[in-house]
């Protein structure tokens, strides 16, 4: 009797969480674009930063993840049905702690995005994440590992844009 009223609490409290719209991670994404404009391809990235490894990054980072979230199809230029276009708005990395003879204990890394998805057959815009941003503090000799973890951060928090789930 025990086991079947575990069963029935368990099924009581999920119908009660699912009405309130809780749901796990991952589960009940709804992407914003239609079916009709999932082929995408990475058009541009503008990089006006001094940092000349960043558009490799972003471009290999808004892959894998909209890749592991499995939503897009990435396509060449030439099969796109929309193009996706990536604005570096700005890139920091400064000192943010320092000690009594100046010298650099503390540092962080901050970056803040905008991504925006075009149709190819009309040129409409039909998504635009609006600015992402996303920092990380790191101490002496760990910048170049922050830089990077900050863009991955960014490139999430711009996939979970893309799927109302935010």
């Amino acid at each position: 009797m025990t086991v079947l009223r575990t069963i029935l609490l368990s099924a009581v409290l999920a119908l009660a969480l699912s009405g309130c719209g809780y749901h796990a991670t991952g589960h009940g994404e709804h992407l914003v674009l239609d079916a009709s404009h999932r082929a995408l391809c990475i058009r541009s990235v503008e990089n006006p930063t001094l940092k000349p490894w960043l558009e490799s990054v972003l471009r290999a980072e808004v892959r894998d993840e909209f890749t592991r979230r499995g939503h897009i199809d990435w396509a060449s230029v030439k099969d796109a049905q929309a193009d996706l276009h990536l604005v570096v708005n700005s890139f920091r990395s400064d000192a943010s702690l320092t000690d009594s003879d100046d010298e650099t204990i503390k540092s962080s890394s901050t970056i803040t995005l905008t991504a925006r998805i075009v149709s190819r057959d009309t040129g409409a815009e039909l998504w635009n994440s609006g600015p992402v941003s996303a920092s990380q503090s790191f101490t002496t000799g760990g910048k170049e590992s922050a830089e990077h973890v900050v863009v991955n951060l960014a490139v999430r928090r711009l996939a979970d844009r893309l799927t109302q789930a935010y």
